[in-house]
């Protein structure tokens, strides 16, 4: 039993990668994620036990693997409201000499 929560996390982890990578992130994956770190905080182990466990099957790896893919993401991301930002703000300073130089053209 004790096994098997620690397999559904890896796998549930494998899924959250595999969501990240294609661009299509499940929030009720995570909320199961969730759901099994507080099982696994439950269990009648020692935490000598848990750590130990958590480390020999590789779960170290996999957190850190979708730490990085988020941080990645939420850079991208980032980066793309950055650009579009300043693509509004040169719009409307171009938009705004436009308006103003029309202002002068005319016949009066």
């Amino acid at each position: 039993m004790n096994n098997e929560l620690f397999d559904k996390y890896k796998l549930v982890n494998l899924e959250i990668i595999d969501s990240i990578k294609n661009d299509n992130e499940d929030i009720s994956l995570f909320e199961k994620r969730e759901k099994l770190i507080g099982e696994l905080f439950n269990l009648n182990w020692s935490k000598e036990q848990k750590r130990m466990m958590y480390n020999n099957m590789g779960l170290v790896d996999l957190d850190k693997e979708i730490e990085r893919l988020l941080k990645e993401k939420m850079i991208r991301i980032k980066e793309k409201i950055n650009k579009i930002a300043k693509n509004k703000a040169a719009n409307k300073s171009y938009n705004s000499v436009n308006r103003r130089s029309n202002f002068f053209s005319a016949n009066v």
